[in-house]
């Protein structure tokens, strides 16, 4: 109704065009909600200097700084072990608790306290270990304990060579609109009406007014922007049948039912021309994907950025 305080949790392998859908909704009939991605980073979109996955074979000292590359990026996580283990890397890592890549006695771990990932960062200036290049550095946002710009300039300086804001709080939400597995592993106490949107009802969903079915990853087509900034387009193992429909479509309709204009599509190619014209960083959506793409040099894994 009126006046409610709408609440919207996001997947974390939600697609390029279902990002462009919703942005066209919160910035009309939704406008003023708050929004949360689950398990996604703070952190701005790469530089295009930024190194390749793959150029992590070359570093001798690979720094990792306020992620667990394990949990966070599993398929980086690989690429480091594989460094470390039998390329020989050196390792520093900047995180407050033992991470998996700890299983190397070798590794340096500074621990700084929540929130001083930044001056950890600086005080490894002039470190011995990094006296020899090339040097990797790899770092995260804490999982939204550190302040990101502060972090990014100690991580450039470090370097020698936007902000992302925080995720809302959906606490206080009477509305809320649950895609995928609820935020925190909870629905907010405030929330009068539930709708989950997921493959699945799970228990931390509860009880909620409106269930609608979703698609599963091996039946969605679309596109994902990868840790390196590229857009990569992805094809359907499956065909979705009836009524199962595809995040687009409802997002579309959903748009149209509530009187918004120019949110009827005939397919995913129209909203992915529309998407490149509006976002510099979505420009690779106005051409089609490649019938026979080359070989990418990375693994592909359950988990995506």
């Amino acid at each position: 109704g009126r006046g409610r305080r709408l609440g919207i949790s996001l997947p974390q392998d939600v697609t390029n065009e279902e990002l462009y859908l919703l942005s066209r909704l919160l910035a009309g009939p939704w406008k003023g909600a708050r929004v949360t991605l689950e398990r996604r980073s703070l952190l701005p979109p790469p530089p295009p200097e930024a190194m390749s996955i793959r150029d992590l074979d070359a570093c001798r000292v690979l720094v990792v700084v306020a992620s667990d590359t394990a949990d966070d990026v599993p398929v980086v996580n690989l690429r480091l072990k594989k460094a470390v283990k039998k390329l020989g890397a050196r390792l520093v890592i900047v995180h407050p608790r033992d991470l998996d890549l700890d299983r190397w006695p070798q590794a340096v771990h500074v621990r700084p306290e929540p929130g001083g990932a930044a001056a950890a960062v600086r005080a490894l200036a002039g470190h011995e270990l990094l006296r020899e290049g090339p040097v990797g550095i790899l770092w995260g946002d804490g999982r939204g304990t550190e302040p990101i710009g502060e972090l990014a300039a100690a991580v450039a300086e470090l370097a020698a060579a936007g902000i992302v804001g925080a995720p809302d709080d959906l606490d206080g939400c009477e509305a809320v609109i649950c895609w995928g597995p609820p935020p925190l592993g909870r629905i907010p106490a405030s929330a009068r009406f539930t709708a989950v949107w997921d493959i699945l009802l799970r228990p931390e969903h509860g009880r909620p007014d409106l269930v609608l079915p979703d698609l599963s990853f091996a039946e969605t087509q679309g596109s994902y922007t990868n840790l390196e900034g590229r857009v990569q387009f992805v094809r359907p193992a499956l065909v979705p049948r009836p009524p199962l429909r595809e995040g687009w479509e409802v997002l579309a309709e959903i748009g149209q039912r509530l009187g918004m204009a120019g949110m009827e599509y005939a397919g995913i190619f129209q909203i992915q021309r529309e998407a490149a014209r509006a976002i510099p960083a979505f420009a690779p959506l106005a051409g089609p994907p490649d019938p026979q793409p080359e070989p990418t040099p990375v693994l592909y894994g359950p988990a995506r950025p």
